[in-house]
């Protein structure tokens, strides 16, 4: 008589989630991640409160996206070094408890078996990422961090989670100790985590140039910090943070997002590397259990593996060819999505600006000259106040993150531009002065303006700027900063802009600007918007 199993559920699922959940070990394993990640945040907390301390104020955003990459960056070490523990011993333990011999007798295929040890140990894995999720989604209070950036890191760490675990079981199936099985995937882990970092600096160090940003692929750190995406660093314990993740990532230039090399995000790359690794790495595994005739491979078991190869590297060229437009195929200089004509937001009515006089000022702040692929074509002075007036309008107006009707009394403007307060991944030319006819220009045209009643101070740094001990702008006032103004080839501009009155009282965005028969007008933004 044939035994049928039941489809419904594994039992070795079953069997092995209910020993691992019933018993005080798993609760306390679990437990004991979330004290860690507690304490790593407000240690983490306490550092950007020093920082502000001790002269400079972080802003909101990047208090939000340092707790954000220190959480994501110490789960990522745990499921590391928790992995292995749950699936190195999923089969040579049986083995050397000599049940191993009592499993095959059952109705259960080897295979089935395999699947089962590798669900209920990948379970535990999941259950700790997602019991963080809650603790890491505190960071969207502070601001600096998307909800597409916690997509992407929770993507990264169960794909290494998924790829640990059947190392592990492949090492457990292939050397039947654990005490070995478990050594050689703490092997393949610290492989993973150091190697790359080393021969890419090793690699730049012989060849005195930047080495192949290819290099990075395997490692983790690497493709968690290529997905997120930074704000401005502002120095502090973000800086500090910043520099670990260059120094661990490869990162060469503190000025450019990620220098890897390659056309697309490094993170593409190692997530479609993990799953071969781990769909190669599992097939061959399902021989290593079976307890005869191990490599004798049939037909249909060949015809199998083939087709999931086959598929998963047809999933992977179909996803790699949808977003080719963002990346292979797109042309040089990054440009965002174009704003809707027919989707106008918060629009500000132009206003005329007179041509500015050049007056006697203090000499302009000294930058370095933009690079020749930023500069762009230059405007006059009459357009880039137009500009900066309309820009100014919107932050003061619209977006204060206040209730309608607020006012700030005092508005203190930035006089040199930084496109960093806006998009990352819009277009970014070094920090200009703004001259001193446009500051001229602006003011004049501000201060006429009765639906402005604030009084306008130019500035050279955020220093400059009256402020209490909880870096709050004293009496109630606000810091303007304008990016530079990037023509767009069908005649609009994109202007970064950002402002900041408290430690969570901050935005920014890239505004979209078209000039019409009443001069320019902010007709809405785009790309990514931040606010605390």
């Amino acid at each position: 008589m044939k035994l049928k199993v039941s489809r419904q559920a594994n039992p070795i699922v079953v069997k092995e989630l209910r020993s691992r959940m019933r018993g005080w070990r798993a609760f306390a394993v679990l437990t004991g991640v979330l004290l860690l990640l507690g304490a790593v945040s407000y240690l983490l907390y306490r550092m950007a409160m020093i920082a502000a301390g001790s002269g400079g104020f972080p802003l909101s955003p990047q208090i939000g996206q340092l707790l954000f990459i220190g959480l994501i960056l110490t789960e990522l070490l745990l499921v590391s070094f928790i992995t292995p523990a749950v699936t190195a011993g999923a089969i040579s333990g049986e083995q050397e408890k000599l049940t191993y011999e009592m499993l095959l007798t059952t109705p259960l295929h080897p295979a089935s078996i395999l699947w089962g040890k590798l669900i209920s140990g990948l379970g535990y894995v999941f259950l700790l990422i997602f019991a963080a999720v809650p603790m890491a989604s505190l960071v969207f209070i502070f601001g600096g961090v998307a909800p597409g950036d916690m997509v992407k890191a929770l993507a990264i760490l169960i794909a290494l989670a998924i790829t640990l675990g059947v190392t592990g079981l492949f090492f457990s199936a292939l050397l039947g100790r654990t005490t070995r099985a478990m050594v050689a995937t703490y092997l393949s882990v610290l492989a993973l985590l150091v190697a790359p970092t080393f021969v890419w600096v090793f690699i730049g160090v012989l060849r005195q140039s930047q080495p192949p940003g290819w290099i990075l692929i395997p490692n983790p750190v690497s493709a968690l910090f290529s997905a997120l995406t930074p704000v401005q660093l502002g120095g502090g314990a973000t800086e500090i943070l910043w520099g670990l993740a260059r120094l661990l990532g490869g990162y060469a230039d503190p000025s450019s997002a990620f220098l890897t090399g390659v056309a697309r995000p490094l993170y593409h790359y190692t997530l479609v590397l993990y799953g071969a690794l781990s769909l190669v790495l599992y097939l061959l595994t399902t021989r290593l259990v079976q307890p005869v005739r191990r490599w004798r491979i049939g037909r249909r078991a060949l015809l199998t593996g083939l087709a999931v190869l086959l598929l998963f590297g047809g999933v992977a060229a179909a996803a790699f060819l949808i977003t080719a437009n963002r990346y292979e195929w797109a042309s040089g200089r990054a440009t965002p999505t174009p704003f809707p004509r027919d989707m106008i937001s918060s629009r500000m009515p132009a206003i005329p600006v007179p041509a500015p006089v050049a007056t006697e000022a203090p000499a302009p702040i000294p930058t370095p000259a933009p690079r020749a692929e930023d500069r762009g074509p230059v405007l006059a002075d009459e357009e880039l106040a137009a500009i900066y007036v309309a820009v100014v309008r919107q932050l003061y107006l619209v977006d204060h993150t206040f209730e309608e009707g607020h006012q700030f009394p005092t508005v203190y403007l930035l006089a040199a531009t930084d496109d960093s307060v806006g998009d990352p991944k819009a277009p970014m030319s070094d920090g200009q002065p703004i001259s001193a006819a446009v500051q001229q220009a602006v003011t004049g045209v501000l201060a006429a303006d009765p639906a402005i009643p604030a009084r306008l101070v130019w500035v050279d740094s955020t220093e400059q700027v009256p402020m209490d001990a909880n870096n709050t702008v004293e009496d109630g006032g606000a810091i303007f900063t304008l990016g530079n103004v990037h023509a767009q080839d069908d005649g609009r501009v994109l202007v970064p802009a950002g402002l900041y009155f408290a430690m969570l009282g901050a935005g920014g965005r890239t505004y979209v600007l078209e000039k019409g028969d009443g001069g320019w007008q902010v007709v809405g933004d785009t790309g990514v918007q931040w606010i605390s």
